[in-house]
């Protein structure tokens, strides 16, 4: 048997040469020792697990690679520590290779920032035009800062001149690149914020203006939690929505070669070839929307070198970072690129590709964690203290005497929750989340039964998906929460995020209907008069155990205790209506999305449509049973046809996690005479649950239903010049 198993979820390759480099430091043994089993995989991992893992049951950060090499168990670690030594002196046939390579490996994260890749802005003159670029390349400056260079006018809102807002980056597995529409958010939150940032010249009667301004050129000053990569992404690995895990290596920055091939990454056309035009009267200069760009020019023959959304992109030429992408004609016949070197040299920007020795990715060195240490803990607006851990530690500091690295940081949105609701977030699986709030308001309102007082800390446990859950304030208000992660007695750094407590109905106060029906009273549930919190389904489900007082006790993935958590789903009803219809608002189309918490503020968004029509969002709540209900239908009465097309939405709801992907799901419009338009109900894939192809339409809608779709603006805005930009553009609706 020969096989190799690596400690890293990336399953590198390189595990198979662990027993080809390097000399085996085997410890001494006796002949009578006994030997550990290796006869099949399951052995083998559970007996690197059984003695080299830490109380919580993962490897002990030393060892990285293990494996098995004949007869042999082959362990790869970074130091031979006393748990390693005492292993391999434990069996005959275990061989230890030390070497500093072979340590805990890390996912790499969504969070990784490589040049090639999708970031989304808003632009100010229109909040529902939401654009996108591309990054070129990623490394850091003089003052070893993390930063991600790009063009310039992806800065600008070209209409006033205000600058656009980074919002967020743009999922790969759904980008252009990867064969998808984009324009969806990766929900790893805003990359960061923009340093320097020159949209070319002017061009006063056909010369250029300022040559120093003549650069499209941008800096992004990366924010915390992200980690720069010298390196462009190839988007073999879009699929898995991580651009970094292939890439080219970028070493240096030069000048192109004029008549040699040259590289392009970016989000819409992925990597392509071109060739750098050699021609002794080839111009310094372009025009980009009106703008003088210095720069060159790339052909790339019948294959387009850039599109629309690729501005910004990663040009190179081998190891070595030349240019971004600025513009070109529609047609695609050439693109212009604007210069690196001239590009930092005209800006004053410092930009390297090697990574400051301060610590992995741009850390903090051990005086800043120290430091870091004393109010990371701290609450907001609180003062309050946060207790670490029972090793003593500061909250906030990096490392444990042993020198092991502090988690990553939970993550936790703004969020609206009932009295007494849920909270939720992220962090390691298994960690201890260790939570404390204060009301960021004096005022306090609402009557409620819950225990959560309105200010204090309490610890929580991430399930193994790393989703955690904890009960809100029970008294409405505005709370300044702080949240840290502790892993083996180690604390990570605070964050903050604030939980807004929204006082319940007076029906609802006491825990639900006195008779135990459910939002739409279809059901009694016998024995709630005791004041029990029965969960009635519509078909009145059994409430025995609510009879008994008990109150369901949330787990760590999210379902009620004793049973499995709800599935995520979206119906619409009917998929195809005809016109005549969809513009009575007691017809129209009903959309029923469920799989919420209870009390969980839900948002529908139309994100596309026919270009006549402008589009909505609307907000409900989910009840009990984290169901909600839609009504959408158009206003215009006098003009059905105006509303004739597809329309996309997307369902999200305020606690969804980072990763937790949006609902999605369509309908049409169609003419009266293609059909009675009545459709048939079901959820997203034309599946009805309960055969009636009602999709739920009996579920309470409150004001959503008088909100409908309006003749309007264009909902899809697509740019057309002789020159034109390449950030793409797309309405929010």
């Amino acid at each position: 048997m020969q096989k190799k198993l690596v400690q890293s979820s990336l399953a590198m390759a390189a595990a198979a040469a662990l027993g080809l480099g390097g000399a085996f430091a085997a410890s001494p043994a006796a002949a009578d020792q006994p030997e550990v089993k290796v006869s099949n995989e399951s052995a083998v991992q559970t007996a690197v697990y059984k003695n080299l893992s830490n109380k919580d049951g993962e490897l002990i950060s030393e060892v990285g690679r293990f494996g098995v090499d004949g007869d042999d168990l082959v362990i790869g670690v970074s130091k031979k520590s006393e748990k390693v030594k005492a292993f391999s002196s434990k069996y005959d046939n275990v061989e230890v290779v030390v070497d500093s390579r072979y340590v805990k490996a890390e996912p790499q994260a969504a969070t990784d920032l490589v040049g090639g890749a999708g970031y989304m802005v808003n632009v100010p003159s229109d909040p529902k035009l939401a654009s996108v670029c591309s990054t070129g390349f990623a490394g850091w400056d003089a003052q070893g800062n993390q930063v991600v260079l790009t063009a310039g006018h992806c800065a600008v809102d070209t209409t006033n001149g205000a600058q656009n807002e980074i919002i967020d980056l743009e999922k790969p597995s759904i980008a252009e690149a990867a064969g998808g529409e984009g324009f969806q958010p990766a929900k790893t939150g805003a990359p960061g914020t923009w340093g320097f940032h020159q949209y070319g010249s002017e061009i006063v009667n056909d010369t250029v203006a300022d040559e120093e301004k003549a650069i499209d050129f941008a800096v992004i000053k990366v924010a915390d939690g992200f980690t720069t990569k010298p390196e462009v992404t190839d988007w073999t690995t879009a699929d898995s929505d991580d651009l970094s895990k292939s890439t080219t290596e970028i070493t240096k920055v030069g000048t192109a070669t004029p008549g040699a091939s040259i590289n392009k990454s970016g989000r819409t056309t992925g990597v392509t070839e071109g060739t750098v035009l050699d021609d002794p009267e080839a111009f310094e200069y372009a025009n980009i929307g009106g703008r003088a760009v210095h720069g060159f020019e790339v052909t790339s023959g019948a294959e387009r070198f850039s599109d629309h959304g690729d501005s910004g992109g990663a040009v190179y030429q081998g190891d070595t970072a030349v240019g971004v992408i600025s513009g070109g004609p529609d047609s695609g016949e050439w693109t212009w690129v604007a210069d690196l070197e001239n590009s930092l040299e005209k800006s004053g920007a410092t930009f390297t590709l090697e990574k400051p020795d301060d610590g992995d990715d741009g850390a903090k060195t051990d005086a800043d964690a120290d430091a870091d240490a004393k109010d990371a803990g701290a609450d907001a607006d609180a003062g309050a203290e946060v207790d670490a851990g029972a090793d003593g530690n500061d909250a906030g500091s990096d490392a444990d005497a042993d020198g092991e690295e502090a988690p990553e940081e939970p993550v936790a949105k703004d969020q609206i929750v009932d009295e007494g609701g849920t909270i939720v977030g992220k962090a390691e699986p298994k960690a201890e989340v260790k939570l404390t709030w204060a009301p960021k308001s004096e005022k306090q309102t609402g009557n409620s039964t819950h225990d959560a007082p309105a200010q204090g800390s309490m610890s929580v446990t991430a399930g193994a998906d790393g989703k955690f859950k904890a009960e809100a304030p029970a008294e409405a208000g505005v709370y300044s929460y702080s949240a840290i992660a502790i892993v083996d007695g180690v604390a990570s750094d605070a964050i903050e995020f604030v939980v807004t407590v929204e006082e319940q109905a007076a029906d609802e106060a006491d825990g639900g209907a006195a008779d135990g029906a459910d939002a739409e009273g279809a059901a009694d549930a016998e024995g709630a008069a005791d004041g029990a919190d029965a969960d009635a389904a519509a078909d009145g489900a059994d409430a025995d155990a609510a009879a008994e007082g008990a109150q369901a006790e949330a787990d760590s993935d999210g379902s009620k205790d004793g049973e499995a958590p709800a599935e995520r789903k979206l119906s619409i009803d009917p998929k195809e209506v005809a016109a005549s219809d969809f513009v009575q608002q007691d017809k129209g189309v009903q959309i029923t999305a469920e799989g919420f918490d209870e009390g969980e503020k839900v948002t529908l968004e139309v994100v596309a449509g026919p270009e006549n029509v402008e589009g909505i969002t609307l907000d409900e709540v989910a009840n009990e049973d984290g169901v909600v209900g839609f009504s959408i239908y158009g206003t215009n009465a006098s003009d059905p046809s105006a509303y004739l097309g597809k329309y996309d939405l997307q369902v999200t709801g305020a606690n969804d996690a980072e990763d937790e992907d949006a609902l999605t799901g369509s309908f049409e419009v169609v003419a009266d005479e293609d059909g009675n338009g009545g459709g048939t109900g079901g959820d997203d894939d034309g599946n009805n649950d309960d055969g009636n192809g009602d999709g739920g339409s009996d579920l309470p809608r409150t004001g959503a239903e008088l909100t409908g779709l309006a003749a309007g603006a264009g909902l899809l805005v697509v740019g057309g010049t002789a020159v034109v930009l390449t950030m793409r553009r797309k309405k929010n609706n």
